[in-house]
């Protein structure tokens, strides 16, 4: 079935859109904004606060701090954005707990999810992030560490084969913890340009390693449960998850089960349809819907 474009249905189908959820899970990159508010993003959420719906927010980025993310939300004129939000590191701090982890974790992340999981109690390692330039020094960065209990990815642009290495040797013993927050092979740099992002390196690890991570990031399943844990959801038919890409919003949707709303930011119309996971609506942009939404108040 073809994706539905929002911005060309009439009143009707458009209430039947509404009548379809109860609650509006967002990603925010490239959806409520890029460097500044995108215009008519907050609008958007708060007439959907209006027609009774409940707004939450689910990220991949873990790298911006408390501080930034509520900046963020306040310029965008959305209050209490970051009580609302989900992100990878607050979810793998809650997996960590949740099976008694009293180990040390070896994380190949941002230095923010390091500082959520130590602001939990977690011992973390990693590194290193100065490097030798003779490849015979790395002999050292495939020693095994009985203390080590996880391996930890989540968003380390500074990654590099060192890393890459250790990682790769603690995940041999089968009782280490493999956990993945952001897997995004691409970010949105500029509006109309895709570059790579670091989920290209945790793929690496996986075929060398020969092990899956739980996925505690978009597109895991596990990611889009514990966001819904968190808002107190659970009925998955009953939530519109929207995103602005398809390989980790709109497929996140598919794998939980919510109604998928794509924004085209950083994708075209056509791009989206030669993609082979579509969006069950697609819309140019968050405030190009406002038109439609206050016309549904009335």
């Amino acid at each position: 079935m073809l994706p539905i474009n929002l911005n060309q249905v009439n009143s009707d189908e458009f209430k039947q859109f509404i009548d379809s959820f109860d609650h509006v899970f967002s990603d925010c990159d490239g959806v409520i904004w890029n460097k500044d508010p995108l215009p008519g993003s907050g609008d958007f959420f708060n007439l959907m606060k209006k027609i009774g719906k409940t707004v939450h927010f689910v990220s991949n980025n873990s790298l911006r701090s408390k501080e930034n993310y509520e900046k963020q939300f306040q310029n965008a004129g959305i209050e209490n954005g970051y009580e609302k939000l989900t992100i990878p590191s607050t979810a793998i701090a809650e997996y960590l707990k949740s099976v008694n982890f009293n180990k040390v974790a070896y994380c190949v992340s941002c230095t923010e999810t390091i500082s959520v999981l130590t602001s939990h109690g977690f011992k973390c390692k990693a590194g290193p992030e100065q490097i030798s330039d003779f490849y015979g020094d790395f002999l050292q960065y495939i020693d095994d560490d009985e203390d080590v209990g996880a391996v930890v990815f989540d968003s380390d642009f500074k990654v590099n084969l060192p890393k890459l290495y250790k990682a790769i040797t603690y995940l041999q013993r089968s009782d280490v913890i493999f956990l993945s927050g952001a897997t995004d092979k691409y970010i949105p740099l500029t509006p109309d340009r895709l570059t790579l992002g670091t989920g290209i390196f945790t793929q690496i690890v996986c075929e060398e390693s020969k092990r899956l991570p739980i996925q505690l990031g978009k597109p895991g399943r596990d990611f889009g449960e514990f966001a819904m844990k968190r808002a107190n959801v659970t009925e998955p038919s009953r939530v519109l998850f929207i995103g602005d890409m398809i390989e980790q919003d709109i497929v996140l949707g598919k794998n939980v089960g919510f109604i998928t709303l794509l924004v085209l930011t950083h994708r075209t119309k056509e791009e989206m349809q030669s993609h082979t996971i579509k969006p069950d609506f697609f819309a140019d942009s968050l405030g190009s819907l406002i038109p439609q939404l206050e016309k549904a108040l009335n």
